[in-house]
């Protein structure tokens, strides 16, 4: 039976004592990552009115959290979005590259009034595992259907 183990990184502000939750938990090969926010170790707020900037800091830290769990962002598998404005999302490719390259997580993202400081514009948590080869498997195209059909951004009718 694998123990769970709690994960801290050095980098990130500390939470165990000031807000009581760990920056991630491991179980086995799977480690299951806090959502995570733009602010630095002191637990300041940083990027306030940038969301890109924010997006950045946040793959950042659980890039850094991941790393302490023996993790690359390579390994995450699933990535849970929160965020104040869903269309921000459709200008965050770069920086998704930079963290991912190539590298396809399922992803969910849900528009929220709020989240945990007003200053806040996303918070993102993940699940990883570690030890396993992504494979893709592409589906063929159902009748009617295209790529094309499925957009991010605004309909242009």
């Amino acid at each position: 039976m694998s123990k769970k183990k709690i994960i801290y990184s050095d980098k990130l502000a500390p939470v165990r004592y000031r807000l009581g939750y760990a920056h991630a938990v491991k179980v086995g090969n799977t480690i299951y990552v806090a959502g995570q926010v733009a602010r630095d170790r002191e637990h300041n707020i940083c990027h306030k009115r940038d969301f890109l900037g924010q997006i950045d800091m946040i793959f950042q830290n659980m890039k850094d959290v991941l790393e302490v769990a023996g993790a690359s962002m390579q390994d995450v598998v699933k990535l849970n979005f929160f965020c104040r404005h869903l269309w921000d999302m459709t200008k965050m490719t770069p920086i998704f590259e930079k963290y991912f390259g190539d590298h396809v997580p399922a992803m969910t993202a849900c528009e929220v009034i709020q989240l945990w400081h007003p200053h806040f514009l996303a918070e993102v948590e993940a699940i990883a595992v570690i030890g396993e080869d992504q494979i893709i498997i592409e589906g063929s195209e159902v009748e009617g259907l295209s790529k094309e059909r499925f957009h991010l951004g605004p309909d242009k009718d």
